[in-house]
């Protein structure tokens, strides 16, 4: 059987994990609706780092990446919408289509994909030449599209779901605490929309000059600036109407309920399950101020990320660091993204990267 290059994570119960680049079977189609697909490009994201910290559930000797796209090179023989060459984006995160949130429109919060389904890290994903997928879990590209910057549809998918959940008026002032990848993502969005102020809360210095580089309006520094009173005197005294929370640990989010305005919405998007925080419930009745989570997103939200990026709305140059192959995945790829000067590492799978018999 025909072998590829692949990244696998192998896991230990103590460390995390780690991950090893290795020779692996090439997948083979096993059910009618299930599509093989050449991986072109893929992306590092910070749950992968979290996996080989302990810090995130995957499963044992799995091909990890879940943020990739590709081209169909066969296909299933239910498969009728579908034909070789077409190109993908792949939504990593299978869902049963039945379950009762399923079935309220909830498909993010689907109760199988909370069992541990997600392509890339419970299931074989983009980190290799090839990779199987059903037909569900894929949605079909305009021949036009640049496919390194398609790899970020996954992720701008999420950012998108949080600006709607957000509700972002013309009149905002909106603060996006934290410009991490996620964060400044998020900034690319909302910044497409007309708003009074764009102001990005960071502690490290580069990436706060990329989130003023990416349109933010201010910049505040936790470090060495009183945030409270740095939003008092950009707002002029009205504090902020929307506030996203792309970091999610305790700091953060009691940071959030200081600057807020009133009828303000707090949108928690970043994740740390360890993370408490005491609020007084009062604070949000009195001034009718709203908390909501923005976890991944909905099939809609795949669609208005794939439109983003065919239409060249957000500047993916700005958000891209570096472009690997991707046999430099561990040795480059994993240590710059551990450094803080990095926004999105992008695996390509060159071509001349061929299979070995």
């Amino acid at each position: 059987m025909k072998k590829m290059l692949a990244a696998v994570f192998h896991k230990d119960e103590k460390s995390g994990g780690e991950i090893k680049l290795e020779e692996v079977d090439i997948p083979q189609i096993k059910k009618g609706d299930h599509v093989l697909i050449e991986v072109k490009a893929s992306s590092i994201c910070g749950t992968d780092l979290k996996i080989l910290k302990g810090g995130h559930p995957a499963t044992d000797n799995t091909i990890l990446g879940h943020e990739f796209v590709g081209v169909v090179k066969e296909i299933g023989e239910n498969i009728i919408d579908l034909k070789i060459g077409d190109k993908i984006v792949v939504d990593p995160n299978e869902k049963c289509g039945y379950c009762i949130n399923c079935r309220r429109g909830l498909s993010n919060l689907c109760e199988y994909m909370a069992l541990g389904t997600t392509f890339g890290i419970f299931q074989n994903g983009g980190f290799a030449k090839y990779c199987v997928l059903p037909r569900n879990a894929l949605f079909k590209l305009p021949d036009s599209i640049d496919m390194i910057a398609a790899s970020l549809i996954e992720p701008l998918s999420c950012a998108v779901h949080c600006h709607n959940i957000a509700d972002v008026k013309e009149s905002d002032n909106v603060v996006i605490i934290g410009a991490g990848p996620m964060g400044l993502i998020i900034e690319s969005v909302i910044r497409k929309h007309p708003i009074k102020k764009l102001i990005s809360i960071e502690i490290d210095q580069w990436r706060g000059q990329k989130a003023l580089e990416l349109g933010a309006d201010h910049w505040i520094n936790p470090k060495t600036q009183d945030v409270k009173q740095e939003i008092q005197n950009i707002t002029n005294g009205q504090g902020a109407n929307v506030i996203i929370d792309a970091v999610g640990i305790a700091d953060t989010f009691e940071m959030a309920t200081k600057i807020w305005a009133p009828g303000a919405r707090l949108i928690c998007f970043g994740q740390d399950s360890r993370a408490e925080a005491i609020i007084k419930p009062n604070d949000i009745v009195r001034y009718q101020r709203k908390i909501m989570g923005s976890y991944i997103g909905y099939a809609e939200d795949f669609l208005d990320a794939i439109e983003l990026i065919s239409n060249k709305v957000i500047d993916i140059d700005k958000l891209i660091t570096t472009t690997l192959p991707l046999e430099k995945l561990i040795s480059t790829g994993f240590n710059q993204k551990l450094n803080q000067n990095y926004t999105i590492i992008m695996i390509e799978h060159l071509q001349n990267i061929q299979e070995k018999q």
